[in-house]
């Protein structure tokens, strides 16, 4: 593609005009013949790399100004949004062949995401997902990931490629879990989404590098919904208005929660007496959806589902086939077990989160609640001290182990965990391989053994190196060795 072409997308003219053959915000990326688009990161500034961009053959360069003298290309204000602009025109603009839906929200986006997902499948629209677990194509991961799973919402290039390779297999919608960043750092610049869902918001990703205050957390938020031609919101969350209040005017609005004010709304969320660790969501009087998660908090995300689905349309029997079948990898996974107990793996690792799947596992009365848990390093003290009341309020026992120690080391990380427990029963076993199988010899029927904190994770991250760790590898391991 000419560099002309590209740059007529950003409103920009060139006084030279080179062949472009690819994109990047990376020098390390750089291919002869490609654009290379500097941006201002977080602890770098990407003009710093325009010689080496140019020394790996980047045709051309657009960066904030100055031009560097004699670089080829163009200085432009917002090199961010131009790059947004730039990497839609480079695919051929995949965003306009797909029905596009933005979910949104401080928790829960991923588990939304995946019952969208399933449900729009079930409604026979072959459908792809972007956000934190990956991108996929249905449930298959796309052929080419490198650069679409290092941020919930993937930069511009690694974003509209991924949307040409859905377009291409013949996608006709998208699902994609849209950040708080991923609107700072412009990276949907330029996408008109067909429905954007708010799911809620709180305090989170404040501070460093993420966001100044809480006002910037929600603003970046609620920018998401001046790109959309359908909105859908949570009534219950004191936030919706400031989403709502960015909306063009004529936009359509939907509402869902369980309070009386809201459009779609959820009667009754129980334990659902016929499925272990599942859910029945009664709505508006509704014969009730069976949910294959349990509690409360899982509910109200299959709650956004069907709202936004009623929205669009799609037909009640979808919804309930779609929700039926729905799993999300390292979010109240219920992991096959020979027992008469159940194995539960989940990415709590706060407080909260620590409070909402425990309470939901002990809905349905279990013998016993047995945990593995640790916490992660070079965070917050504050987290261990709240994972560790919330574990004493729900659980039973508790096995600490490593979670991503980072720089620090395990056993102190542990210590501080114990200390916050205080008499509750529990044990370290540092090594969590050796930790989740104390568990599982611990365990007796009708105990619930829940292994927090990891989730979809496949590694444990040590002094900056990633060792690869499964723990669905090692309870298949444990049960291979029993039997």
């Amino acid at each position: 593609m000419k560099l002309s072409q590209l740059l007529s997308a950003n409103g920009t003219d060139c006084p030279q005009d080179a062949e472009i053959t690819a994109l990047a915000c990376d020098s390390r990326e750089v291919v002869p013949g490609a654009l290379f688009v500097a941006l201002q990161g977080a602890n770098a500034d990407g003009r710093a790399y325009i010689p080496q961009a140019l020394g790996r053959g980047a045709a051309a360069v657009v960066c904030c100004p100055p031009l560097p003298e004699g670089a080829p290309g163009v200085a432009v204000d917002d090199p961010r949004a131009a790059l947004a602009l730039l990497a839609a025109e480079f695919y051929g603009h995949p965003a306009k062949q797909l029905t596009l839906i933005a979910v949104t929200g401080t928790k829960g986006k991923t588990t939304t995401a995946h019952m969208l997902r399933d449900i729009l499948t079930a409604a026979g629209r072959k459908t792809g997902m972007i956000g934190t677990l990956g991108a996929y194509i249905g449930r298959e991961p796309l052929s080419d990931v490198s650069q679409v799973t290092a941020n919930t919402t993937p930069e511009p290039i690694a974003l509209h490629r991924a949307l040409r390779q859905m377009a291409d297999a013949g996608c006709t919608h998208m699902v994609m879990e849209v950040s708080s960043q991923a609107m700072k750092l412009k990276r949907v610049h330029g996408i008109t989404f067909a429905a954007a869902l708010f799911l809620n918001l709180s305090p989170d990703h404040i501070g460093g590098a993420e966001h100044a205050d809480f006002e910037e957390y929600r603003a970046c938020k609620a920018a998401l919904f001046r790109q959309c031609r359908l909105a859908v919101g949570n009534a219950d969350d004191p936030n919706w208005p400031a989403m709502a209040a960015q909306l063009p005017g004529g936009t359509p609005v939907t509402t869902f929660g369980f309070g009386a004010d809201s459009q779609v709304r959820a009667l009754a969320a129980a334990p659902d007496p016929n499925r272990s660790l599942s859910t029945r969501l009664t709505v508006d009087g509704a014969e009730p959806y069976a949910i294959p998660l349990p509690g409360r908090f899982n509910a109200a995300d299959a709650l956004a589902a069907i709202a936004l689905c009623r929205a669009l349309g799609v037909s009640d029997e979808a919804v309930r086939a779609g929700l039926a079948c729905t799993s999300v990898p390292g979010r109240a996974q219920r992991c096959p077990a020979p027992a008469p107990y159940s194995v539960v793996i989940d990415y709590a690792h706060n407080g909260a989160s620590f409070d909402a799947i425990l309470s939901a596992l002990a809905e349905h009365h279990p013998r016993r609640i047995i945990l593995v848990f640790g916490a992660g390093g070079d965070r917050p003290k504050m987290r261990r001290q709240d994972m560790a009341h919330a574990a004493a309020r729900w659980a039973d026992y508790a096995v600490l182990t490593a979670d991503n120690p980072r720089s620090e080391r395990v056993e102190a990380i542990c210590a501080d965990i114990s200390a916050a427990l205080g008499d509750f029963p529990h044990e370290t076993v540092l090594d969590r391989r050796a930790a989740i199988f104390r568990a599982l010899e611990l365990a007796g029927p009708g105990d619930v053994v829940a292994l927090l904190g990891k989730g979809h994770e496949e590694y444990i991250e040590t002094r900056g190196v990633r060792r690869p760790f499964s723990e669905q590898a090692v309870i298949e391991e444990f049960f291979a060795v029993q039997h």
